[in-house]
């Protein structure tokens, strides 16, 4: 039963990748029926992402206290809640809340699955199961593009958000209806309702655990910096950069960026198995930020001095493989440092500095771009190396600072 539940929040964070990405593909179409401007629809879509991003921690902290299938089963329907909503919206601030909705749902996933991996697995096969969770997570990613795209085309966007919410909601009930079988501790009679209160208080504990621990800041900085830096570039510019400096045609672009996403798959599939066989995992994790570090190193490059796709395919995927590789190291790392009661809170406020992170990378390179704006309009290659440039300088100081550490085991 235990991998059977496994498969269950597996597929819960898998839908939250997909609904993450969703919007690209599903929002413009149904925003165009709605008679809503390209800006509107960007700000709709963005209200996933805060309310993904700053909930992390909260979820977390209650993960820890009543268990994944609880928190993640009341989760999921919240999610299919903002689904229904979108496929009945007929208004702007309809499909913004059931957007907002599906963000506050879905964030509990990534938290929930390591989580319950942590209580019902042994240590050694932590870093195993942590591997192929990104494995079948990321790979919602590619589903939420040309699949969902397929899907919407036989059955509309509204179809696709029907279908979402019925598959949120049937997770969702399962989780809810063997909440007794969660190998977390079970709420004590008579504890009623958690206290806001306690749970903020809980929350400013783990910051300052976090803070504290030298090794687990550490995990915070190099996860939050280098996941955020492939967000940037493969979430908002990767498109647009490929057809500034090399000259691309959007298709072409579109495939050369998808190669990010595939090494984000691959990545922790071959994470999950070194991890288990590797002895120094310190090293093996600087190891893999180097490599990480000098796949940057060649797209900054091939920006350059090279046009040809197929090199520009080949450094994306070495981004997304190497950093899919390396969130395996940070996770079992996390699993190793904390108390398993304070696992969840400690993965959820490392996703909330990351999506900082992702809002600042994204903004910061927009404000770079921007100031080197051609004269005629449109992007500059300079733009975009100027803003990558200062955030790859900032990844490897993150990166720097794991040869301080004596070691990623708890004392």
């Amino acid at each position: 039963m235990k991998r059977l539940f496994f498969v269950v929040l597996l597929l819960g964070f898998m839908l939250s990748n997909l609904m993450r990405i969703s919007g690209v593909v599903v929002l413009p179409p149904l925003g165009e029926s709605l008679g809503l401007s390209a800006s509107t629809i960007g700000f709709l879509s963005s209200l996933f992402f805060y309310t993904y991003g700053l909930s992390f921690g909260l979820w977390g902290v209650l993960i820890d206290r009543r268990g994944a299938f609880r928190c993640c089963g009341a989760a999921l329907l919240i999610a299919a809640c903002g689904s229904f909503i979108m496929m009945f919206s007929g208004t702007a601030f309809a499909v913004g809340l059931g957007r907002a909705l599906c963000g506050l749902g879905l964030s509990s996933a990534f938290t929930g699955i390591l989580t319950y991996c942590a209580v019902s697995f042994p240590q050694k096969d932590y870093g195993g199961y942590v591997g192929l969770s990104m494995v079948v997570g990321h790979s919602g990613t590619i589903i939420a593009v040309a699949p969902l795209g397929f899907a919407m085309e036989l059955i509309g966007s509204r179809g696709v958000f029907c279908l979402l919410g019925l598959f949120a909601s049937a997770l969702g009930a399962s989780l809810l209806y063997f909440r007794r079988l969660d190998p977390q501790p079970q709420p004590r009679p008579g504890e009623g309702a958690v206290n806001p209160a306690t749970v903020f208080r809980e929350l400013w504990e783990v910051l300052k655990n976090i803070w504290r621990k030298f090794p687990l800041r550490v995990v915070m900085y190099t996860w939050g910096i280098s996941a955020a830096a492939s967000a940037a570039l493969q979430g908002l510019w990767a498109v647009a950069w490929l057809q500034s400096s090399a000259g691309m045609a959007r298709d072409t672009a579109y495939l050369c960026a998808t190669w990010i996403s595939f090494g984000m798959v691959a990545g922790p599939a071959f994470g999950g198995w070194l991890v288990k066989r590797c002895r120094d995992e310190k090293r093996s994790l600087f190891t893999v930020c180097l490599l990480t570090q000098a796949s940057w190193v060649l797209w900054l490059l091939l920006s350059i001095f090279a046009k040809s796709p197929a090199l520009f395919g080949a450094a994306g995927f070495m981004i997304g493989f190497f950093n899919g590789c390396g969130y395996v190291f940070m996770g079992n790392a996390v699993r190793a440092l904390v108390p398993l009661n304070q696992n969840g809170g400690t993965v959820g406020v490392i996703n909330m500095f990351l999506y900082l992170m992702v809002i600042l990378f994204q903004w910061g390179t927009g404000v770079c771009v921007d100031l080197f704006k051609a004269p005629a309009g449109g992007y500059t290659n300079i733009g975009f190396l100027s803003g990558f440039f200062l955030i790859v300088l900032l990844q490897g100081w993150a990166f720097r600072l794991i040869t301080k550490v004596s070691s990623f085991k708890a004392a």
